[in-house]
């Protein structure tokens, strides 16, 4: 990852570049002389994201190195979602260190949108979409129980059940913290 946490060209990664990207944050700190809260958080989440980053240059290692196939794709699963965990990380301490929260030179967009009718209606229909489509794999895992022994096809159900409880959760969100004029 560069200095911003953004992934190289190709998807290679090193374990030096996963403990980096918090060199601009560290640097926020000295440069604003933030207070002992923020540089409290700051150091929090440089700290958790370098131990983080050599547990993704082991999945990296991981995905790169076993020959089973099935382990190789379980190790990309969850090495694309630690990636982009990382990268929250940076971005977020790079924000709390700069006092940037949510400006214009930020990759996190302020709280304090405005959901007009139409996209307020639509995130309501997308969040009952998924809670049908939670019911539905849930239907879906159970009927593939008989094959939990010899294939992937459970687990990976499984973990899409667990993306439609994060889906779900950023449209209650959304409904929660939607300004009304």
């Amino acid at each position: 990852m560069d200095v911003d946490g953004a992934a190289r060209e190709g998807g290679e990664s090193s374990a030096e570049d996963y403990s980096s990207g918090f060199e601009r944050a560290l640097d926020g700190l000295r440069a604003t002389g933030a207070g002992v809260t923020v540089r409290a958080l700051v150091e929090l989440l440089a700290e958790h994201g370098s131990e983080e980053g050599r547990m993704l240059a082991e999945y990296q290692r991981l995905s790169e190195l076993v020959a089973d196939p099935a382990a190789r794709y379980l190790f990309r699963l969850i090495l694309d979602d630690e990636r982009r965990h990382h990268r929250m990380l940076v971005e977020l301490a790079t924000e709390l260190a700069w006092g940037t929260y949510g400006g214009t030179e930020t990759s996190v967009p302020p709280l304090g949108w405005h959901l007009d009718e139409d996209l307020a209606e639509a995130t309501r229909a997308l969040h009952a979409f998924e809670q049908e489509d939670r019911r539905k794999l849930e239907a879906l895992r159970n009927r593939l129980r008989p094959f939990e022994e010899s294939t992937l096809w459970g687990l990976m159900v499984q973990v899409m059940i667990l993306d439609t409880e994060k889906h779900a959760t950023i449209l209650e969100f959304l409904e929660r913290h939607r300004r009304r004029d």
